[in-house]
């Protein structure tokens, strides 16, 4: 007795004719060019049907279909156009808010929108009002402050516009199969008719608090660059700030703490981070200055700076003048100074001059003295722009 063979693809041969029944349906697109009858369309099994329409929208909503069809079942048939019922039409659809919970959400937003024309007012004011020069108590607040409101401009109309769309608009779910470019008259007459209706959703006609604030918060945005076509304010000579630093004639070097050096509070060989007795002077990016002492015999002084250094006490920028680097590490016994980045090596009794790595200028050195107090002080700003170098530079 011999076994038939299982056929494992699915494929049962025909019995007259030892076919499979893809094969006696004939090629795929011959299968898919044939007419189905009603019966096929309707009937059960693993068939899967588009419920699209070309060039149309359809609403699904797998919970009707669900308990209109059965489990497992389409009742899709090609030959009738599917009619959508007002309960399948709300049930894809969020229902829109009471009058009272409206107008809270239009509240809301409304807010939202004042809030980004406030962010736009307040960050032209700061840019044109607020000091930001060395000497002045507010320039610490300058770029908060414009960083602040520029995004309170950029949020508050972000975030209005999404709440509008989670409370105001009408949720609804929609997918369309893709057609060609050119669409035909009839339907280009129904998008319009179709953005019209969504122009009235949004509620824009008919509320015009929601009107007003959004053209008032997003049309003030357009404000934002006017001030950068008048120039950049003071930024836009640049060079003058990058020569200079908080230090001035006759003030004192201090420590971190705070307090004042005097003469005579380093041991030879010692070093100490000092900066200009201002105010926020400890935390001024550009001034930081290392106070070295050494014996005077060491010191090979450079010609014009004879008078800049006091019993064998210089003082130098410490920022690396190739990429910005703090230069605080210090050899007694050959007084060089290394930065820890990229190992620049500065000679600091001989005017700092580098004498290894890729910094290509000395570091800047302060002339300092002392006064009466025996406190040191400096008799200037250093004598040329401190850190790395920029093409606008005149040395």
């Amino acid at each position: 007795m011999t076994t038939p063979a299982s056929n494992t693809g699915g494929q049962q041969p025909s019995p007259p004719t030892g076919q499979t029944s893809a094969q006696a349906g004939g090629s795929i697109r011959d299968r898919l060019q044939s007419p189905r009858s009603s019966d096929q369309a309707s009937g059960s099994g693993n068939t899967r049907e588009s419920d699209l329409r070309e060039n149309g929208f359809q609403q699904s909503n797998s919970v009707a279909d669900l308990h209109a069809g059965g489990r497992g079942e389409s009742q899709y048939d090609s030959s009738k156009t599917p009619q959508v019922t007002a309960e399948q039409e709300l049930a894809g659809r969020k229902h829109p808010l009471g009058p009272e919970d409206a107008k809270s959400a239009e509240r809301k937003v409304s807010a939202l929108f004042l809030l980004s024309f406030l962010g736009v007012v307040g960050f032209v004011l700061t840019f044109f009002l607020v000091d930001n020069d060395y000497a002045s108590s507010t320039r610490y607040l300058y770029t908060p402050l414009l960083g602040t409101f520029l995004a309170l401009a950029l949020a508050g109309v972000g975030a209005g516009a999404v709440l509008w769309a989670k409370l105001l608009m009408v949720d609804e779910e929609a997918v369309q199969e893709r057609h060609p470019f050119g669409s035909p008259k009839d339907e280009r007459s129904s998008t319009a008719q179709a953005l019209k209706k969504g122009l009235e959703e949004t509620g824009l006609p008919r509320r015009s608090l929601l009107r007003n604030t959004l053209l008032l918060g997003a049309g003030s945005l357009a404000l934002l660059p006017v001030p950068f076509l008048f120039g950049l304010g003071r930024f836009q000579h640049k060079e003058r700030v990058l020569a200079t630093t908080a230090w001035r004639e006759g003030v004192r070097l201090i420590r971190q703490n705070g307090t004042p050096v005097r003469l005579g509070d380093l041991q030879v060989g010692a070093i100490e981070s000092v900066f200009p007795d201002v105010e926020h002077g400890t935390k001024i990016a550009d001034s930081p200055t290392l106070l070295i002492r050494m014996r005077p015999e060491e010191l090979q002084v450079v010609e014009g700076r004879e008078d800049w250094s006091v019993d064998g006490h210089i003082a130098y920028s410490s920022i690396c003048t190739h990429l910005g680097c703090p230069v605080k590490l210090y050899e007694q016994q050959t007084h060089h100074l290394f930065c820890p980045c990229h190992q620049s090596t500065f000679a600091a009794n001989e005017g700092c001059k580098v004498v290894f790595g890729p910094a290509a200028r000395p570091l800047p050195q302060l002339a300092i003295s002392v006064d009466e107090e025996g406190y040191f002080y400096a008799q200037g700003d250093f004598d040329e722009a401190v850190g790395p170098s920029y093409w606008e530079r005149d040395t």
